[in-house]
């Protein structure tokens, strides 16, 4: 197995990065789009999209989502 790139997928568990993630596509952009631009798996964004509506993203302030 080859190594893996243990600083882009420390970058992928921050709480920024899925706050990002979720803002774009509840601004519209597409589920499938941006997990691709990203380098996320689309199933893993469309979780932290479902999450963010019951508030159940792991740190996530309420009022962060409404920004």
């Amino acid at each position: 197995m080859g190594k893996r790139n243990n600083t882009a997928h420390r970058a992928r568990d921050t709480l920024e990065f899925k706050l990002e993630a979720v803002r774009l596509v509840k601004g519209g952009q597409d589920v499938g789009v941006t997990a691709k631009v990203l380098g996320i798996a689309e199933k893993t964004l469309g979780n932290w999209v479902r999450l963010s509506k019951t508030v159940e993203l792991k740190g996530v302030n309420p009022i962060a989502l409404n920004s």
